[in-house]
């Protein structure tokens, strides 16, 4: 994934307070490489304070895209990521960052994706959750999970873009896409369940395991391709 494919990042800052978190989180875009920037009603000034945090960012915070609200930006965008330190409704959607940078990011390669972050004091509000399709949680120590606006920020870009430094790896050293993986682990899955003979095998235990592996590996597609081979050969002698 090329650094050009880094434009269809955009940065969400929704009702920021201060203007030297915000210039400190523009800074840090522009340290990891990422330029797209929309603020939403932000409470502070947009000015002079904003622009000396942000240094050789300020280009970033004079091409900001301002928006009225948080549902006019998931109209804009693709898809919508959320950021949370403390979040008490339904897991299903809730990722850790680790999972946004390996196994998230590169599946939405074909899309503009907001990574969206609340207000310092509040976060975002309950009526504006269902606006993202997912909400990254950065994990922290339960005796004060709370973080800075530019922290999270310093900790998400770094996230980001070392998924794209690791993409741009895998191609140069043609390692199998994420979508050849998945589909190994599929195989892998029914190859499993023809050859199960006890309930104490649960395959999709072991297929999680096997998924945490497999991207640890970084399979190149010679890897991927030897593996289809022995599922082959194991679900013919399963079958003999």
């Amino acid at each position: 994934m090329p650094d050009s494919l880094k434009d269809s990042i955009h940065f969400v800052f929704v009702r920021t307070q201060f203007a030297s978190n915000l210039g400190s989180s523009v800074r840090i875009m522009k340290n990891m490489g990422f330029r797209n920037l929309i603020l939403i009603q932000p409470e502070c000034e947009v000015g002079m304070e904003a622009r000396s945090y942000a240094m050789k960012g300020a280009d970033i915070l004079e091409s900001a895209l301002f928006l009225p609200s948080l549902e006019a930006a998931a109209e804009r965008l693709g898809v919508l990521i959320g950021t949370t330190a403390r979040y008490q409704g339904r897991k299903e959607s809730l990722i850790d960052c680790r999972t946004l940078s390996e196994d998230l990011l590169p599946r939405l390669r074909n899309f503009s994706v907001g990574i969206v972050f609340g207000s310092e004091t509040n976060g975002l509000k309950k009526e504006e959750l269902p606006f993202c399709q997912w909400l990254v949680e950065i994990p922290t120590h339960p005796g004060y999970p709370v973080l800075n606006l530019a922290q999270s920020a310093a900790i998400v870009s770094y996230e980001l873009n070392l998924s794209f430094r690791n993409d741009s790896n895998r191609e140069s050293r043609k390692l199998a896409p994420p979508e050849q993986v998945d589909l190994l682990l599929e195989k892998t899955g029914a190859v499993l369940e023809e050859i199960r003979s006890s309930e104490r095998l649960s395959v999709e235990k072991a297929l999680y395991r096997l998924g945490k592996i497999a991207r640890r590996a970084q399979l190149d597609r010679d890897d991927v391709k030897m593996l289809h081979g022995l599922l082959k050969e194991i679900s013919r002698s399963g079958r003999d």
